[in-house]
């Protein structure tokens, strides 16, 4: 029994606002409206209420929901560029401050705009068993970027 109605996901279900909060934090480029949320969060809505008639106290129940409303959400694409430059590039590019991190991520992924090419698309974010695979193509890119521009 699913607590949505048919005027679609408002007002009331905390577990859509939760996932929707989580992927604008860490910058995933998702509509609201996208269809693995409002599945994942209908339900975990639907988890919650049914372990709650089952006499789980709130915290169980809100645990039982949240191992489902992430279900199939992968790694944010920024998230994976910001590591990479971090964990590759730290002495290329000056990346000593949050301000440079912050700069240069969405830089990159401009200016290389098909950097996560040969990914799901229709997935929100990045599988990781995709990315252990696709990583050095990733890693590539941005070297041939950062040359191309004399920063390398």
């Amino acid at each position: 029994m699913s607590y949505i109605t048919p005027r679609g996901l408002d007002d009331l279900n905390y577990f859509y606002f939760y996932l929707l909060n989580y992927l604008q934090v860490n910058r995933y480029q998702v509509e609201s409206d996208h269809p693995q949320i409002i599945a994942n969060s209908t339900a975990a809505l639907d988890i919650f209420g049914e372990a709650r008639r089952k006499g789980s106290d709130v915290t169980q129940a809100e645990e039982e929901a949240m191992s489902v409303l992430f279900t199939n959400i992968g790694e944010s694409e920024y998230n994976i560029v910001t590591e990479i430059l971090l964990e590759n590039f730290r002495d290329t590019i000056d990346l000593d401050c949050e301000a440079a991190v912050e700069y240069w991520t969405p830089q990159i992924m401009t200016d290389i705009p098909n950097l996560f090419d040969g990914f799901d698309r229709m997935a929100i974010g990045v599988d990781p068993l995709d990315l252990d695979t696709m990583k050095n193509k990733i890693v590539g890119s941005i070297v041939t970027y950062l040359s191309d521009n004399g920063l390398q």
